[in-house]
């Protein structure tokens, strides 16, 4: 039976998400991945390693509320915040928007009532050391891949959020782009009580910096490389 439960205030050190005996796929009775058990914390960078369709975005898309859980425990933090970076080689973007308005999305979407609220200084910092301030007037639909993911990682970090979900986010960065955006992702968790949580299938590609806990997918189960368990097949060093 699937139990949804709110747990206290987010704190220095504290829990966000606790998954307990989790199952996530399409369909009832036949989950992608079982036996799912993990918490994360605040201030900590997490990787989710595992073959193309092990269940990763899978899991990604369950705990970020974009599809429900099969069976099992979810306890997220009482006003969790969290955001979601999708792999932009995955998004099909007709909509008329520019990357001016993908970024200010997060600041307006609830308040059409209300003048649009504008970057702030640090924000207009970050566009221009990042390279997207040079774009910001393009189409969404004409960005590149590169252009697009820097585009989609910056949306999410400038939502402020406790805990930033990101699948596989430097695959359409060149290597000075994703050293560059190590560097703001590092910058991210270090200013506050702030979690990453990624998809990456290989660990020194996403994150160089180490992660502080490694969990595999392998064969519809769930493993904790950190904590030993270690899967028949196992790759997360590849």
């Amino acid at each position: 039976m699937l139990q949804i439960k709110p747990s206290s205030p987010i704190q220095i050190s504290h829990e966000l998400i606790r998954a307990n005996n989790l199952s996530v796929g399409y369909r009832s009775g036949f989950p992608v991945v079982r036996d799912i058990n993990f918490v994360i914390q605040t201030g900590k960078s997490y990787a989710l390693v595992g073959g193309n369709g092990s269940g990763k975005t899978t899991l990604f898309r369950t705990l970020t509320s974009l599809q429900g859980p099969l069976s099992g425990e979810i306890i997220i933090s009482k006003n969790l915040k969290s955001s979601y970076v999708p792999q932009a080689k995955k998004m099909a973007l007709s909509f008329p928007l520019s990357v001016q308005d993908v970024l200010l999305m997060p600041k307006n979407y609830a308040l059409s009532f209300l003048p649009k609220k504008k970057f702030t200084d640090s924000e207009l910092f970050l566009l221009e050391r990042s390279g997207v301030s040079e774009y910001l007037n393009k189409q969404i639909s004409e960005c590149s891949g590169g252009q697009l993911q820097r585009v989609l990682i910056l949306r999410a970090l400038l939502t402020d959020a406790d805990l930033v979900f990101l699948d596989e986010p430097m695959d359409s960065l060149d290597h000075k782009s994703r050293d560059l955006f190590q560097k703001i992702l590092a910058e991210y968790l270090s200013a506050g009580n702030r979690s990453l949580f990624f998809i990456t299938h290989s660990l020194n590609h996403d994150w160089n910096s180490g992660f502080d806990e490694v969990f595999e997918i392998d064969d519809g189960r769930f493993f904790n490389i950190t904590k030993g368990e270690r899967p028949p097949n196992c790759h997360h060093y590849d």
